[in-house]
């Protein structure tokens, strides 16, 4: 009896079953199935989206390094080369300021010897030298001039050996004993060497034939 009571309970459950869930149609699952790939392609089609803003993201953010290291090796190197441009240009600047000191001192020194020996010589007056001092007067003039010259090319010489800006200073003429550049004294021909021997011997010439003129003057007296 018990048996029969509990086949009787099953066989009811599965036909209350059966009443709940009717069967799906072949259109049913096929409309399911449809909707099922629609739903799995817009997903699809989201996560494609998603990885390409992540992409695009990831290339910003690697075109941002790229940048960033191309300006920090650019800072690298325009440090190491200002640093280095800067280092020798102080010791070059330190080094001309020493030189141009004693380029200023050196040309003060010169320039006031120039003025001197200039003084000097402009105060020779020829004119006034008398028939019997001239020669003397004459040597003493020679030699404040060769003094001039020596003390000329001297100074000239230590300016150009001080010079530290070759070029930018016409390197000056050094000046023979007899006063011309001594690069042309050996060109000078003989008809220049008979005029200096003239001009130096004719006021001498002068005195000897004014001294012979007052001899016979007073002799006729």
């Amino acid at each position: 009896m018990a048996k029969h009571f509990t086949d009787f309970d099953l066989s009811s459950q599965a036909e209350t079953t059966e009443e709940r869930e009717p069967p799906v149609s072949a259109a049913e699952r096929m409309a399911k199935q449809k909707d099922d790939i629609a739903n799995q392609v817009a997903n699809a089609a989201e996560e494609i989206e998603r990885l390409r803003m992540r992409q695009e993201e990831l290339e910003y953010a690697k075109k941002a390094l790229h940048e960033l290291n191309r300006k920090q090796d650019r800072y690298d190197h325009g440090k190491k080369e200002i640093i280095a441009n800067l280092d020798r240009s102080v010791l070059q600047m330190e080094k001309d300021e020493v030189r141009a000191g004693r380029m200023v001192e050196l040309l003060s020194t010169t320039r006031a010897q120039f003025k001197e020996t200039l003084t000097e010589l402009r105060g020779i007056h020829e004119e006034g030298w008398g028939e019997n001092d001239f020669e003397e007067e004459l040597d003493r003039a020679l030699v404040v001039t060769e003094n001039a010259r020596m003390l000329y090319n001297k100074s000239i010489a230590k300016i150009d050996a001080e010079s530290w800006q070759r070029g930018e200073r016409p390197a000056s003429t050094l000046m023979s004993r007899d006063g011309v550049d001594g690069a042309s004294i050996a060109e000078k021909g003989f008809l220049f060497w008979l005029k200096v021997g003239v001009a130096l011997s004719l006021p001498m010439f002068l005195a000897l034939l004014g001294i012979a003129a007052l001899f016979f003057w007073i002799s006729g007296k």
